[in-house]
């Protein structure tokens, strides 16, 4: 059994620290991404790839600079993604018809097919761990996470 982990904890006295409830949400929060990464790949590094490849479906064919910008992560991180993913076939570069000189990214049809398979693998870890909450307590969890999403997305 996995056992959740308490990366970055404030400490007692952290005036500069959210207040303790806010502090164990985002506990709370990072320590189940990571343990449903760690389920999925056995590290929570694995998923990066196929994070990255899940959001450009999300967001659509753009220029890697633009999609760095749209997940928060350094160019670096994702060149070095992108050509993993290309090497893998999961996604192709084609010309920016506004822009001949810059090229922009798209999903690949194996692309779509190994995403889709991942985000099932995702779906069947959460059932899994989710079998002995009610309908109830599972349709509270999804509107308060959606909640949070806009209030991030907002704020």
């Amino acid at each position: 059994m996995v056992q959740a982990m308490n990366l970055v904890e404030p400490s007692p006295g952290d005036t500069e620290s959210p207040s303790p409830r806010v502090g164990d949400v985002a506990v709370a929060l990072r320590d189940a991404v990571v343990l449903l990464r760690r389920t999925m790949h056995g590290r929570p590094e694995d998923g990066a790839p196929a994070s990255l490849l899940a959001s450009l479906l999300r967001i659509g064919p753009v220029r890697a600079t633009d999609l760095a910008e749209r997940t928060c992560l350094d160019r670096s991180t994702v060149s070095r993604h992108l050509r993993h993913l290309e090497e893998s076939g999961f996604v192709e570069r084609r010309p920016d018809p506004d822009d001949g000189r810059a090229a922009l990214l798209h999903v690949s049809p194996s692309g779509r097919e190994h995403s889709a398979a991942h985000f099932a693998g995702t779906v069947a870890a959460l059932e899994t761990a989710l079998a002995s909450w009610t309908a109830a307590d599972i349709t509270t969890l999804t509107a308060l996470l959606r909640r949070l999403s806009d209030d991030l997305e907002n704020s």
